[in-house]
């Protein structure tokens, strides 16, 4: 508890609310966008298309603001060359548990501020049919697990890496997975961990070529799926921690 007690105080100064509100004000104006586009045979969908885009936003935004986060945090010790340091008090285990403890706090408050936005979004909206707060209840927790999947990837490069244009890039590159993804067979898309955004979701699109007519429909992620992101965040924790234990300081 002092390690994560720690960790956000050495963050005090590294804009992490202004990064945070940089994702809640890039997914409001995407989604406000993508609404002022709409006829009302679209928006009668409601709280499905809300939900539906919200998961293609998310894999475009969060990918590589998962990185800005995990870099930020991590920098500062390879900045001040404090590892050594750090390592005569705490183990290198403790030190990235903190880390990873740190972030998945930062994570889950960004996504459920974000889901508090977006319910009120559609409450503006005026969207038919009761709240669905189970779903994005459901919604924000597949959320924010794949988003610490990403973070387990990205701070094990941020720590292995003092210069974090190495997990920047990495970042960068999985939002345009993460979206390219999204055209990819199912098979292939699990391959991707940055695809698991999409593959996720709890709304799937079927479109009629012969009616040209659009249809949404409540789904749930396969067992086998949740097993397989449960899987790369094991491989990701497990080698990230295992190449920092043996990182030379």
């Amino acid at each position: 508890m002092n390690l994560l007690r720690l960790e956000f105080y050495k963050c005090r100064r590294r804009k992490i609310v202004l990064v945070c509100a940089a994702v809640l004000a890039v997914e409001l104006i995407w989604i406000g966008a993508f609404f002022t586009r709409q006829d009302a045979e679209d928006m009668k969908w409601g709280w499905m298309l809300l939900l539906y885009n919200l998961s293609t936003v998310d894999a475009i935004v969060l990918p590589l603001s998962v990185a800005t986060l995990a870099s930020r945090n991590c920098e500062l010790e390879h900045k001040g060359g404090t590892w050594k340091l750090l390592e005569t008090m705490v183990t290198p285990v403790q030190l990235y548990d903190a880390k990873l403890a740190w972030g998945a706090l930062v994570l889950a408050v960004l996504l459920i501020v974000r889901s508090g936005l977006f319910l009120a979004v559609g409450i503006a909206e005026g969207f038919s049919g009761p709240l669905p707060l189970a779903r994005f209840g459901l919604f924000t927790l597949l959320s924010w697990t794949v988003s610490m999947m990403v973070y387990a990837l990205q701070q094990g490069l941020s720590l292995r890496f003092a210069n974090q244009a190495a997990a920047l890039v990495c970042g960068i590159a999985g939002s345009f997975l993460g979206i390219l993804s999204m055209l990819f067979p199912p098979a292939l898309v699990r391959c991707v961990p940055w695809g698991y955004y999409g593959l996720m979701s709890l709304v799937f699109m079927d479109w009629n070529p012969v009616t040209r007519v659009t249809r949404f429909y409540w789904r749930w992620p396969p067992v086998t799926d949740v097993v397989l992101l449960l899987l790369w965040a094991a491989v990701f924790l497990i080698v990230g921690r295992t190449l920092f234990v043996r990182k030379e300081v």
